[in-house]
């Protein structure tokens, strides 16, 4: 395909989400309501993942007993996951009530099962199968609105993967980097460009749809860092006209506060705020992006976040720094991490990340902040 070709395909791609999304662009929507939580948890959700399994049941047990639901909808095998978190639960929360509603699950039988409920955990698959179980063509059901009161009686959602995905009120509906931004990927046979963790190839152009919509402030991503997905996650903010995007790595996990929109790392992986206030679009280039690392403990306000502009970021000055993609197996394939955490240290270089196709560079903002531009090899 030619460069001509593929820009005007992303062209397409992005009017056509851009107009599908119009509602979205415009200032963010209230809080669900109540002092609900939600935890967003970007994958690969270990059973001595203690901070968070210790969160959830913390948050599920503020208001009494503990009354969990493992929701399988996402999930292939949907028995074999529920025997393997309600066991994980078991260790970590011994008395409290752990029930599971699958797919097949009747509306009467879900409804009045999250009505008994203090908190569900989404496990993880394909985020398309959530919302077309719960919120079909973007429709409120009978089992939609009763998660909407469990959050509204101080209850806590948590999502796992595709659980972590279907957070927003526009969601992430698969490919990779490349594709979302429009750059044709370099062939599967060329080892030697391509990055050992990235997505599948896909058709250019971002792949977007309408998510649950418990987090109205941004867009969620999960798998972040393992599977170089910053890139789609800005072709989305793009795409959608959203401002910031939640990226959560492997074994991560930020809370957000629904009554204050205060967003919280739990998890002892890292995860990326991104933030799209300057975004500027030159072909396949995008610069002037913000991020922010949130380690464990750090707090963020998404509120504050959205009612100020940060400063512009500086302009690139100087000669990038090559960060080195490990091969797979070892290190969990975090040069993605390494980039943005290495750019976030003041008088840090410029850090560039060569990936399948597309590049990133980073380079410090002051203050914690990482100024990035995205565009080909």
């Amino acid at each position: 395909m030619s460069p001509n070709r593929v820009a005007a395909v992303c062209a397409h791609s992005i009017c056509a989400a851009a107009l599908l999304f119009s509602a979205c662009a415009s200032a963010p929507s209230a809080a669900p309501g109540g002092s609900g939580t939600l935890l967003i948890v970007g994958g690969g959700l270990d059973n001595d993942s203690r901070p968070i399994y210790e969160r959830f049941v913390e948050l599920a047990s503020a208001r009494g007993p503990a009354h969990i639901l493992i929701a399988t909808a996402a999930t292939g095998a949907q028995e074999d996951e529920v025997v393997d978190k309600s066991e994980a639960l078991r260790v970590w929360a011994p008395e409290a009530n752990v029930r599971a509603i699958r797919r097949e699950t009747s509306t009467d039988d879900t409804v009045a099962a999250i009505d008994a409920a203090s908190g569900i955990l989404f496990t993880g698959g394909d985020q398309k199968r959530i919302t077309a179980r719960y919120r079909p063509d973007d429709h409120d059901t009978p089992e939609w609105l009763a998660m909407r009161r469990l959050l509204a009686r101080g209850g806590v959602i948590a999502g796992c993967s595709a659980g972590d995905a279907m957070m927003g009120e526009v969601m992430l509906l698969g490919g990779g980097s490349a594709g979302a931004l429009g750059i044709v990927p370099v062939p599967a046979g060329d080892p030697a460009a391509q990055s050992a963790s990235a997505d599948p190839a896909s058709e250019p152009g971002v792949r977007l749809g309408p998510g649950m919509g418990f987090l109205p402030w941004a867009v969620t991503d999960s798998h972040f860092f393992e599977r170089d997905r910053v890139g789609r996650l800005v072709a989305a903010l793009e795409a959608s006209g959203r401002r910031l995007g939640l990226g959560v790595g492997e074994d991560g996990c930020v809370e957000v506060d629904l009554a204050t929109t205060e967003v919280r790392g739990i998890g002892v992986s890292e995860s990326l705020l991104v933030d799209a206030a300057h975004l500027e679009r030159d072909g396949l280039e995008r610069r002037r992006l913000l991020a922010r690392v949130i380690r464990q403990g750090d707090r963020i306000s998404l509120s504050e976040r959205l009612a100020t502009k940060p400063p512009l970021p500086v302009p690139l000055v100087g000669v990038a720094r090559d960060v080195p993609v490990v091969e797979p197996g070892q290190n969990r394939q975090l040069a993605s991490w390494r980039l943005f955490r290495s750019a976030a240290r003041p008088g840090a270089s410029v850090e560039r990340l060569r990936l399948d196709g597309w590049q990133v560079t980073a380079w410090p903002a002051g203050d914690g902040e990482v100024a990035f531009d995205i565009g080909p090899r």
